[in-house]
């Protein structure tokens, strides 16, 4: 669908008046720019002399990080199509269906907030160890993946307030809580140590 769309096209489309792509796409495309500057501060580091002793660790941060971005693109078509079916489900009136699509919206959501949590555990490697020459991008990468993060906490919020289903909507509101505790500690850690290593 966008994937394979130009970027002009796809702002384009995120501009107009229509209901997608919307939030939680452009949150996946953020997460996945966020990501790809990661892997690029780690290219820029793997193969460097000065780096030579984070080498092994770094590969294994380059293929974790090209996993995490190909996850976050795939969910930018992901998010629009659970939006038709979350669209699609209203229109029943029937309140399994309505609650199961929103469910379904929920994970997606849930699913980038993860992603982005587990791209900053990396960025805040990055920001302590790698090539000092690319410590901005490493910076702009995590706050990318914290924009994305934010924007999938508004996501699952919506979703979790239409569900009928109060064990579930309290299940998962209390996973919600901790990842923005992790992730708040983990942004503040990675960003206090990109502002450290600037030159």
């Amino acid at each position: 669908m966008y994937l394979q769309k130009s970027i002009k096209e796809y702002l384009d489309e995120l501009a107009a008046r229509q209901p997608t792509p919307g939030g939680g796409s452009a949150a996946s495309l953020t997460g996945a720019l966020g990501t790809a500057l990661l892997e690029m501060v780690c290219n820029f580091t793997i193969g460097n002399r000065k780096y030579k002793d984070i080498e092994e660790i770094t590969m294994s941060h380059l293929t974790a990080l090209k996993k995490i971005r190909e996850e976050f693109m795939a969910l930018i078509d992901e998010d629009v199509k659970v939006y038709g079916s979350i669209c699609s489900a209203f229109k029943t009136k029937d309140e399994k269906i309505i609650n199961n699509a929103l469910k379904q919206g929920y994970y997606i959501s849930l699913k980038m907030c993860g992603l982005a949590k587990a791209g900053m555990t990396i960025a805040l490697n990055l920001a302590e160890k790698s090539n000092v020459n690319l410590i901005t991008d490493a910076g702009c990468g995590a706050e990318l993946l914290k924009a994305g993060f934010e924007s999938g906490i508004f996501n699952s919020e919506i979703n979790l307030k239409g569900i009928k289903d109060a064990s579930f909507v309290e299940k998962e509101r209390a996973i919600l809580r901790g990842l923005k505790k992790d992730m708040t500690e983990l942004h503040k850690k990675t960003i206090s140590k990109t502002g450290g290593r600037m030159v």
